[in-house]
């Protein structure tokens, strides 16, 4: 809740207009302000007592550069920062909405799919921050807020790099709230070599809080409490069987045998998922793009950039054995950069799938020929999944301008757009047009040019755009020839995502096979050779549109649970370790054509006739309807896939249960 402004409360922080409190902390105090654009965001300042201490100056320095990196994943999003003002001070995202703690106090203890909600939200935000090497030491109720139904968590002003050389806190200084204390957090030798499993511990904590009404170890005094966080088990109430089972996990006296923030989130999206209550669709999509974030295998990547991906042995040769024969040597461990991090998405733009048609007042996007953009003045096409990609990021796409006075516009580390308009959004922007390409970026709806370059472009012919970014700058080519380059310097964007759009008067651009990759390597993953050719793989599907003849498809082996952990060395405690099954997604995307004789295949009518010892999969025929009707099984469906020709002739249905 915002209280008003104090005496002596500055009325501008750089260009933040001031406008309330929303709290204060022991570094600082945290305003509500108002962006030159009319935005209303969040301030923190530190101390203009501490701001000229070393040591604070330093640790507010660190926290800038880690929470640059956090994707905004369930989580307030860094939007800008200055650690060298006179009052230093960081810009997030304005939730507007109640914690965690204010929802509990009012209306008692949650359940059903608030509860499950809230476990989702807060293990999908840890698994953003811990991916971005932050800790939040200070995970609490308080620290949990709501903004339209989806939980944030806010706060990382005592966040601190995972490197124990890199600590700025007084050694006889505790950080945090007592209750959500992992017991390692109660030794002043050993809170100065902290791990992100003490927020799991927190993440526990909150969870149980959350559907009890109070915290597992809570006593009459602190000393009371802090004696049962060191030796009592935890009390879990009525939680239920698979969150208890989770938040039992989580609350660990030792560190080493709590499950990471990515093991909770999968394991709250895939195993608990069919006891689970159903998730609102937009905390299910920040969910699920913070856990393909987050799945890094330690040994190597499913899809390495070698010539063996574009091979059906890249997605074959795990899980179900789909060949006869011996099995395979593993292949070699690649070099520590060999694979990039993060999302890779293929669409040739053909068919309505990442992309949808929709159409307002700016224009229109539709499918002739590939994504076709029309507008009399701007128009933006927005992927409908909203895949954040992290800093180093590389995009490559075919564009065709219609008209003299057409320029198409590639848009990268987009944030979120204002008033569900996407061409609102803040974003970096790469523009092709008859004469010219631009790299520019717009900030609340300030274009600022950074680089551009006259160069010839013929009408009607279709150019291949080519953007590669880093942390530091990105480069442009056209055709395969360097145009441009320039430094990215706004602090606001940071991760994103990819839009196409257009520009101009009458413009007309129609834009074809996209390929959108993390890291800053063009070819890396390479584009699978099922794309073209043949093959016959596991895969979860986001999507099967018959009628529009078109799926997206993710390459993913289900291991059983002891191979898991063993391929990815796994600590054998891990709960994962003992799952029939585990799912290992490539974290590649790709849109494929369905043929027109296409054949569905199911095993639930018959299980014991209808289904394949060998590859778990269906083998009798039913009507897409049949198919297609779910039974509480994971998301996205697990199954086997038959590639002929780059068209999916057939999908089997696999029992991973």
């Amino acid at each position: 809740m915002a209280d008003q402004l104090r005496p002596g409360d500055p009325a501008y922080i750089g260009r933040y207009r001031t406008l309330s409190r929303l709290g204060e902390g022991g570094m600082g105090s945290v305003f509500l302000a108002e962006a030159p654009g009319g935005r209303l965001v969040a301030v923190k300042v530190i101390r203009p007592e501490y701001a000229h201490e070393e040591e604070f100056r330093a640790r507010f320095r660190s926290e800038v550069s880690r929470a640059r990196e956090v994707p905004p994943f369930c989580t307030a999003e860094v939007l800008d920062a200055d650690p060298d003002h006179a009052t230093p001070y960081l810009v997030v995202e304005y939730v507007d909405g109640p914690s965690l703690n204010e929802v509990v106090a009012e209306n008692g203890p949650l359940g059903g799919g608030s509860l499950h909600g809230v476990a989702v939200g807060v293990a999908a935000a840890l698994a953003a921050i811990h991916g971005a090497g932050v800790i939040h030491r200070d995970l609490k109720p308080r620290n949990v807020l709501f903004a339209l139904g989806t939980p944030k968590v806010i706060d990382f002003g005592i966040a601190r790099p995972l490197e124990p050389t890199s600590y700025h806190t007084r050694p006889e200084v505790v950080v945090g709230t007592l209750a959500y204390m992992a017991p390692e957090r109660l030794d002043p030798e050993s809170d100065r070599l902290l791990t992100p499993a003490v927020d799991v511990f927190a993440w526990g904590g909150v969870v149980a809080y959350a559907g009890n009404g109070r915290t597992p170890f809570g006593g009459d005094t602190p000393a009371v409490t802090a004696a049962r966080i060191l030796t009592q088990p935890p009390r879990v109430g009525d939680l239920p069987p698979y969150l208890a089972e989770l938040v039992t996990a989580s609350l660990e006296k030792d560190p080493a045998n709590r499950p990471t923030a990515p093991e909770l989130l999968d394991r709250l999206l895939v195993s608990g998922a069919s006891s689970a209550p159903p998730l609102p669709a937009p905390l299910r999509q920040e969910a699920e793009a913070a856990a393909r974030q987050n799945r890094r295998p330690r040994r190597r990547r499913l899809l390495i950039a070698t010539a063996a991906v574009t091979a059906l042995a890249a997605v074959a040769g795990a899980g179900f054995r789909l060949t006869a024969g011996p099995e395979p040597a593993p292949p070699p461990e690649p070099a520590a950069a060999a694979a990039p991090t993060g999302p890779s998405i293929f669409d040739s733009l053909r068919r309505d799938a990442f992309f949808g048609k929709t159409s307002d007042e700016n224009g229109s996007c539709s499918f002739r020929n590939g994504l076709r953009i029309r507008t009399a003045k701007y128009m933006v096409c927005a992927p409908y999944t909203g895949t954040v990609f992290p800093p180093s990021q590389s995009v490559s796409v075919n564009a065709t301008l219609t008209g003299a006075r057409s320029c198409a516009t590639v848009w990268f580390r987009a944030t979120k757009e204002q008033e569900n308009y996407d061409y609102l959004a803040d974003a970096y922007k790469v523009a092709l047009c008859p004469g010219e390409v631009r790299l520019s970026s717009t900030i609340d709806g300030r274009e600022t040019v950074i680089a551009t370059e006259k160069r010839n472009t013929t009408i009607g012919a279709a150019h291949r755009i080519e953007v590669v970014a880093n942390e530091r700058e990105a480069t442009v080519a056209v055709d395969g020839s360097p145009v441009l380059g320039g430094p990215l310097t706004e602090t606001s964007l940071v991760s994103g995502r990819v839009m196409f759009g257009a520009a101009g008067t009458r413009a007309d651009v129609t834009f074809t096979d996209a390929q959108l990759r993390s890291g800053d390597n063009l070819g890396a993953p390479a584009v699978p050779g099922f794309v073209t050719g043949d093959a016959r793989f596991t895969a979860g599907a986001y999507l099967t549109y018959d009628i529009g003849r078109v799926a997206i498809v993710e390459p993913t082996d289900y291991l059983p649970g002891a191979e898991y952990c063993r391929r990815y060395a796994v600590a054998a405690s891990s709960p994962k370790c003992a799952q029939k099954y585990v799912p290992a997604p490539s974290s590649t995307q790709v849109t494929l054509p369905i043929a027109e004789n296409r054949t569905y295949f199911d095993y639930r009518k018959n299980p014991v006739k209808c289904l394949d010892a060998k590859t778990r999969a269906g083998t009798c025929e039913v009507s897409f309807d049949q198919f297609v009707t779910t039974t509480g099984e994971p998301s996205p469906r697990p199954l086997l896939v038959t590639v002929r020709g780059g068209e999916v002739v057939s999908f089997a249905r696999l029992d991973v249960s």
